[in-house]
């Protein structure tokens, strides 16, 4: 159990204020298991002094010495209590924030999996220090106290409670080695399983209209038992090593009273000090039993701790750095090469494009050529090989997000709302601005459509609110307009839209020009752009791209081949 608690102690020292707050907490758990050394003290002296003294009025005050230090010790969990749980929300919270971030950048990779087990594993590390497990492991300080006042009362005493106690620490250890690969396998598995299953069941409509559910789950079932197999294994292991550790824990107090008895026979000890040392017996070994009786929670606590930090290592953000004062306004994209995960060659090859403020960039070809790549590598979303793209001299990769954001607009090939209204959704969920989310609705050409929907800009937007994929199409495009970024960057904006759409989409992005925005966008219909654009990226397979103007194809930019 050493590993799993090296790594608690790994997760709390993350928290803000960590050293300040474990002392605290150390120094109220000593002073809970001094009060509590009241109990068995006060017990040997009522045996030993009370019951031959006959002295009822010793008795009283012991009584009463008993009361207050019991009252203390539980005065002394509680306040330490009210401070880890303080301790573990804060750090809950950051956990969550961190999780949910890399969870969103592993997706923009192309990865779902590790953002679900993100999010699952946050839940179980705030189950876990909201729980009662972090303060058995305060409870650990019971253990060299009760040793100390063991040895006091007789050195054997202590030699047969530490013994115990060492036995049992190697057992937990025994239990984490034994058990460690099976619960990271079964979990993983169920994760995996779990991930499946509900992509599939995205397609509900598809799976119920063919009659494929019960075929569905059928593949699913084998795999999700396997996984469930591996986990009893686990469960069978760890029932075996508590039953032993639980058994050590009465084999010490049990051995103290034999000890203690063949002591007092030798007169080396009196009766009372035997009921002293069961008692302490019980104290020291005690919290070592709950740690390895709550197997479970250590063993998925550490696995998702390991988990998240190998997940917030893969997919950190990126370091910040300081803009170019030198760079050039607008959008120039540099010797960019990326390939894509798991390809030979490269899909964008040395890719070199600059789009000056109030120009419109057409970026066309066949499908798999990186079109929709390209974008995201100007935006800085996807990690280049090679090259980089900056914003007015800002290498976006390397930007803060919260401060880059306003400055771009992005329309996705699949547009997203998010829960909330459309007033919402268009100001980016921001401070709320309705002259601003008004006026880029105007630009959009959104309004209008707005306006019919049942409650307006109160309509609520997010997956439930029931509308079509031109409404979203519509409104994200306004949301990409909004605040007047000087980047837009636009994938297929008129896809699905009829013909009045289409040149409502024109209009908006020849306005954001006019604004003086730099204007990137795809497209499968160059006819509708037809002599409104200053310039054509084409890109073909195998890495070749060309850039030219309108009208004269022959001013090549650069070609190259992977």
């Amino acid at each position: 159990m050493t590993g799993q608690m090296s790594q608690a102690w790994a997760a709390l020292r993350q928290a803000p204020a960590f050293r300040r707050l474990l002392a605290l907490a150390l120094a109220m758990s000593f002073a809970r298991q001094a009060a509590l050394l009241g109990m068995p003290l006060l017990t040997m002296h009522i045996f030993d002094g009370v019951t031959e003294g006959h002295n009822l009025d010793t008795l009283m005050v012991l009584s009463i010495a008993f009361v207050i230090a019991l009252s203390m010790a539980g005065a002394l969990r509680a306040l330490r209590a009210a401070l880890m749980s303080a301790l573990a929300d804060d750090m809950a919270r950051r956990l969550s924030l961190e999780a949910l971030q890399a969870a969103v950048r592993s997706a923009l990779l192309g990865s779902r999996q590790p953002g679900l087990a993100a999010l699952q594993d946050q839940a179980e590390l705030r189950r876990f220090l909201g729980g009662n497990t972090i303060a058995d492991l305060f409870d650990m300080t019971a253990v060299p106290v009760a040793l100390v006042v063991l040895f006091l009362l007789h050195p054997v005493y202590a030699l047969v409670v530490g013994a115990a106690c060492v036995m049992m620490g190697l057992l937990g250890r025994v239990l984490d080695r034994t058990t460690r690969g099976l619960v990271r396998g079964a979990s993983e598995r169920q994760l995996k399983n779990a991930g499946e299953l509900q992509g599939r069941l995205r397609q509900s409509d598809m799976l119920e209209g063919l009659g494929m559910l019960a075929a569905v789950v059928r593949r699913w079932e084998p795999a999700q038992a396997a996984a469930l197999a591996e986990g009893d294994r686990a469960q069978a292991r760890a029932r075996a090593v508590r039953g032993v550790t639980e058994y050590a824990s009465y084999m010490a107090q049990g051995g103290v009273v034999v000890v203690g008895v063949v002591l007092a026979l030798g007169d080396r000890a009196s009766p009372g000090s035997i009921i002293a040392a069961m008692m302490l017996a019980g104290t020291a070994t005690q919290p070592i039993a709950r740690i390895v009786l709550a197997w479970r929670e250590w063993a998925f606590a550490n696995l998702a701790w390991q988990r998240l930090q190998e997940l917030f290592a893969d997919h950190a953000a990126p370091a910040v750095r300081p803009a170019d004062p030198a760079g050039p306004p607008g959008l120039w994209l540099r010797e960019l090469r990326w390939t894509p995960p798991g390809g030979l060659h490269p899909v964008l090859a040395d890719v070199t494009l600059y789009c000056p403020p109030g120009t419109v960039t057409l970026v066309v070809g066949p499908n798999g050529v990186g079109k929709s790549s390209l974008l995201r590598l100007a935006l800085g979303l996807l990690p280049a090989e090679g090259g980089q793209a900056l914003l007015g001299g800002q290498a976006t990769r390397f930007a803060d997000r919260a401060l880059l954001g306003p400055r771009i607009g992005y329309l996705p090939q699949d547009v997203q709302l998010l829960d909330g209204s459309v007033l919402q959704n268009i100001g980016r969920f921001g401070p709320e601005d309705a002259a601003g989310v008004v006026d880029a609705a105007r630009m959009a050409g959104a309004h209008e459509m707005i306006g019919r929907l049942p409650q307006g800009y109160a309509t609520e937007a997010g997956p439930t609110g029931g509308l079509s994929m031109g409404q979203r199409r519509m409104i994200g495009l306004a949301r990409a307009l909004y605040g007047a970024p000087e980047f837009l960057a636009l994938d297929e904006p008129e896809a699905g839209l009829d013909q009045a759409g289409r040149e409502a989409v024109r209009d908006a992005v020849l306005a954001a020009r006019a604004e003086g925005a730099a204007c990137l966008l795809i497209s499968h219909e160059p006819t509708l752009w037809s002599g409104h654009v200053d310039q054509v990226l084409r890109l073909a397979p195998g890495g070749h791209w060309r850039a030219e103007t309108p009208g004269d194809a022959t001013t090549a930019a650069g070609e190259t081949a992977a």
